[in-house]
């Protein structure tokens, strides 16, 4: 029994961006989301714990390097993903307008595709990015929670076996003396936890808009594709059109291209605003899951369950974005097969040349500009051999 947003009969008005409307909004930080004081203060909030933390632990992972490598490897691992969450708020509270229109003007365009034969693809979609975006949810807060789990379980031990409690906290992460003692240990322990719990939140929201974005995307041009098939098949090949039906051709088809162009607008748009994330994610991913792999070898019982997860996590995010990217390119061909096989050859010349110049166009695979890549299924195996060829160097060390 799953919830019911998952089940493809949900709402599709509902649907759109679902999950990372609460992610961005339990933090403060959703675009759309009215800038009160309370949400302000709120924010500010979320954004010093999440910097505080990043800090604390990353000091924590160098301070041991030359200790103890395993106990760095367990602070710096999760640093990562945290340094990572705090680009991922600081770039969607920086191009908040940006992503307030986009978000805006993609659903106003998605609303339009409304026809029977459109419905079913863009049911899809939207069901499949909730879908994915949930997985991304359940992973990263399983693991988030499994870090606490962990350590109350390292020291529920250590006080069976008449040892003391360890008063450290979830996340290894390096503080003051006085805030790792009583009184205060319980507050500062509740604030690292939920340190985990933004870092998952901004996870979900920049993640499940950039997968969000490509499927809705994806949904107009493939809704670009039915129109053209569609128009340029309304009259039979062997029957010679009036000048009046030729007109109305020629006035729908330049509608079908200003709306093409308008989406490439988006897709540039979009790039504008995401690569600093998405870069930064491709960056890491493979030293992250490298890494992950490394501490699962290096630990046992719930160490393991902990960094299995993790991994999983980690491997959700990056293949959310290379679907995405591949839906797009997909979906941009698509289009250029099936308008070159329709009876475009059976109107005037300006229809024929119209309609090349759009097959032509859509050849040109639209893409989220990334420097040195472009999110695809073919870019997610070239980072896993990459990982492989971490974890054999990793492994030869150890």
């Amino acid at each position: 029994m799953w919830p019911r947003f998952l089940e493809s009969s949900y709402p599709l008005d509902k649907n759109y961006f679902l999950l990372p409307k609460f992610g961005l909004s339990l933090i403060g930080f959703y675009p759309e989301q009215e800038r009160s004081f309370k949400v302000r203060a709120w924010s500010f909030v979320n954004f010093f714990i999440l910097t505080y933390g990043c800090y604390a632990e990353a000091r924590y992972g160098i301070h041991f390097i030359p200790i103890n490598i395993f106990t760095a490897l367990d602070a710096l691992c999760p640093v990562a993903s945290s340094i990572l969450s705090l680009l991922k708020m600081v770039c969607i509270w920086y191009y908040r307008e940006e992503f307030d229109w986009l978000i805006k003007r993609v659903r106003v365009l998605n609303e339009q595709q409304c026809s029977a034969n459109k419905q079913q693809y863009k049911r899809l979609c939207f069901t499949w990015a909730t879908r994915l975006t949930w997985l991304l949810l359940w992973f990263g807060t399983w693991t988030s929670t499994a870090y606490t789990i962990r350590h109350m379980w390292d020291s529920l031990l250590r006080i069976s076996n008449g040892q003391n409690w360890i008063y450290e906290t979830p996340f290894k992460m390096m503080f003051p003396a006085p805030l790792l003692r009583l009184p205060i240990y319980p507050f500062i322990y509740a604030l690292v936890h939920w340190h985990g719990y933004i870092t998952v939140s901004c996870y979900v929201g920049g993640d499940g808009l950039f997968l969000g974005f490509c499927l809705y995307l994806s949904v107009l041009l493939r809704g670009i594709r039915v129109d053209v098939v569609e128009l340029l098949s309304s009259q039979p090949v062997e029957q010679q059109a009036t000048p009046e039906e030729e007109a109305r051709v020629v006035r729908e088809l330049e509608r079908l291209i200003d709306r093409h162009n308008e989406v490439a607008e988006l897709t540039e748009r979009l790039s504008g605003v995401m690569v600093e994330i998405t870069l930064g994610h491709f960056i890491t991913s493979s030293l992250i899951i490298g890494t992950s792999i490394v501490d699962m070898l290096m630990f046992s019982g719930v160490g393991i369950i902990v960094y299995v997860v993790y991994t999983l996590a980690v491997l959700v995010e990056i293949f959310m974005y290379c679907i995405g990217g591949t839906f797009i390119t997909e979906a941009c061909m698509d289009l250029a097969v099936h308008a070159a096989n329709s009876p475009w050859y059976a109107h005037s010349v300006r229809i024929q040349k119209m309609t090349l110049l759009l097959v032509a166009r859509a050849q040109s695979v639209l893409v989220i500009k990334i420097p040195f890549f472009s999110p695809s299924l073919p870019t997610l195996t070239s980072i896993l051999r990459f990982t492989g060829s971490l974890i054999a160097l990793a492994k030869s060390v150890i």
